[in-house]
């Protein structure tokens, strides 16, 4: 596991920590829809149940609660639907047992857990991740951040802490963040080599904030669940309406957090807001 914090130094009072996919970047229709699905489909050789897949996927990835989860537990839950079809991947048990137990879902992670068993299964898996992670490098020169990110990252950061809290590859993290001029308003990065986004939100809270000044923002319940899990707030940019929620973000629930009245009930009027966008 990688050490994200060996250079950071904490500065500020308060911290936002931030999801970059779909929050600050644009990219995850294009990651789903271009990569990850027809790379799965090509790799697992699905092709006779690609509309069904290509569906499901979306559905999975897109539209629902399940939004934001790891590429490898969007395997599972997919796999599960196949089955339910009556369509038998495989091996499909050594990658559900590996994405339930692994400490982190990783690509090295991914690496050593094939070295130790062998599972033809888990070789596609590695097979598939791989070809995603060239594919998105390619794709990465048009992956742009939403519109107004900049200018609100620029305020937050003078005023707090700020780390990025993704389920990425860190450097693909890296390489956007810098290409549009974001790196210098970010502390640190975690990346999914690190671990879950509550256990690096715990990282941060261990290095002397107060739970009660600090934020996570991002676009899935996934999120929310792990600004829960670490009693922190949340603000989330809601899918197909993030301009909107980073002029939320920077006018009104920053200063409630800096204000102290980020309430139990202002909490719950985000959530509802991000429930609405999402079904299932």
């Amino acid at each position: 596991m990688g050490n994200a914090l060996a250079d950071f130094r904490k500065r500020r009072e308060f911290l936002v920590c931030m999801d970059s996919d779909g929050c600050v970047m644009d990219a995850v229709r294009i990651k789903h829809c271009m990569v990850f699905c027809p790379e799965l489909i090509r790799v697992f050789a699905l092709d006779s149940e690609a509309d069904f897949i290509t569906a499901a996927w979306e559905e999975i990835n897109l539209h629902t609660i399940t939004r934001g989860i790891s590429r490898f537990e969007s395997v599972v839950l997919l796999f599960d639907r196949l089955k339910n079809r009556g369509v038998d991947i495989p091996g499909s048990e050594d990658i559900a047992a590996w994405v339930a137990t692994a400490s982190e879902l990783s690509t090295a992670s991914l690496q050593m857990e094939l070295h130790r068993t062998g599972s033809l299964a888990l070789r596609r898996l590695q097979e598939w991740n791989s070809a995603c992670n060239r594919r998105i490098q390619a794709l990465e020169p048009t992956f742009q951040p939403f519109p107004g990110v900049e200018q609100s990252l620029r305020q937050l950061h003078a005023v707090a802490d700020v780390a990025v809290v993704s389920a990425a590859n860190e450097s693909a993290i890296e390489n956007e963040w810098t290409r549009y001029g974001l790196s210098r308003h970010a502390d640190v990065i975690f990346g999914q080599e690190v671990g879950s986004k509550a256990n690096s939100i715990a990282s941060m809270l261990a290095c002397g904030y107060e739970s009660r000044k600090v934020v996570m923002v991002g676009d899935s319940m996934g999120d929310a669940q792990a600004a829960a899990a670490n009693g922190v707030s949340f603000v989330p940019i809601v899918p197909g309406r993030e301009t909107e929620s980073w002029r939320r973000l920077q006018e009104e629930a920053l200063p409630k957090l800096l204000h102290g009245t980020f309430g139990p009930a202002y909490q719950a009027e985000l959530l509802a807001a991000l429930r609405s966008a999402l079904h299932g």
